[in-house]
């Protein structure tokens, strides 16, 4: 009697130039990844031509959890990257080059208190 192997399913991704990033574009069983790659090659790129191909295993894939919308958010404000972020970098910068600023302000200017929290006092200017 033939050994029994177990199959695995495989996701597969294709890059059609060089200049692409790899895209799924499936997924099929296999006993091996040899097998999975002869697979792929002759069920997904049959009329299409490719430069490169991928065969991951399925328990190889590690996703993000989908139920944490606290995980993708960020912990540090950076605005300051995004595009819309320049003008307002160019207006606050301006600002403080028209007058000297201590470290504090900057961070409160940036960082606006809280309802619950008070604005710490400004330092006298000597």
């Amino acid at each position: 009697m033939a050994d029994r192997r177990e199959y695995e399913v495989f996701e597969v991704f294709v890059r059609k130039k060089k200049t692409d990033a790899h895209v799924h574009v499936g997924s099929l069983n296999a006993p091996s990844p040899d097998i999975a790659l002869t697979t792929a090659r002759e069920n997904f790129l049959r009329r299409e031509n490719a430069v490169n191909l991928w065969v991951v295993p399925r328990g190889e894939i590690h996703e993000t959890p989908c139920d944490e919308g606290d995980w993708f958010a960020r912990e540090l404000d950076r605005k300051y990257r995004e595009v819309s972020g320049y003008s307002e970098n160019g207006r606050l910068w301006k600002t403080y080059r028209e007058r000297a600023l201590y470290l504090e302000e900057i961070v409160q200017d940036l960082h606006p208190p809280s309802q619950g929290n008070r604005p710490r006092p400004r330092r006298e200017r000597t």
